[in-house]
């Protein structure tokens, strides 16, 4: 197998992060009335897990380089492009996608064991936080408050992001929709 993207993993990979990207614009409405309550608390980044989810549900399936950079951004673009959200999506999407990058790239894409997606999660929510902290205000807020947010954040990158990433790609596999990927070939 190449060590490059393939046209029909192109392919896959820019349909279903366009529907994911879908996915969270609808997340978004929830999040919106959910987060502020949260929020009061410095718990809101419990709820964040899903949009971690890109880089690591793609590389998890496809194994090659770029796969999870290039699926976190495509969704956060065309999340961004519907949301409320807007540029910040795409920044957020960067931010998000390029530690499961690198972890998974000194992984050589060869360790997808729970503990790395775990640990792929927790990345990208700490990638995430950053334009959390700077871009959204965070800096404004207590210490104690961000190291609150930003624990919680982790955890649901970890489970959500990372664990539910690979439990979904897991099952579309098992049901055989994923055969074409490495996923397949690994296993």
């Amino acid at each position: 197998m190449t060590k490059h993207l393939t046209l029909s993993e192109t392919v896959f990979l820019t349909v279903m992060a366009t529907a994911m990207g879908v996915a969270w614009w609808a997340y978004s409405l929830f999040y919106g009335i959910i987060s502020p309550l949260l929020k009061t608390f410095a718990l809101s980044g419990l709820l964040e897990g899903f949009w971690h989810m890109g880089g690591i549900f793609f590389a998890y399936i496809i194994r090659k380089p770029g796969s999870a950079l290039l699926g976190e951004t495509i969704a956060a673009l065309v999340e961004g492009l519907i949301s409320q959200w807007g540029f910040s999506a795409l920044v957020s999407g960067l931010c998000q996608g390029l530690p499961v990058e690198l972890l998974f790239l000194a992984t050589r894409y060869k360790v997808w064991s729970r503990i790395n997606c775990a640990l792929a999660g927790a990345l990208s929510a700490l990638g995430g936080y950053v334009v959390t902290y700077f871009w959204y205000g965070y800096s404004s807020f207590s210490l104690n408050f961000n190291l609150i947010n930003l624990s919680c954040n982790i955890i649901s990158g970890a489970i959500l992001g990372g664990l539910f990433s690979r439990y979904l790609a897991n099952r579309l596999a098992k049901a055989g929709v994923l055969n074409q990927f490495r996923i397949c070939a690994d296993q």
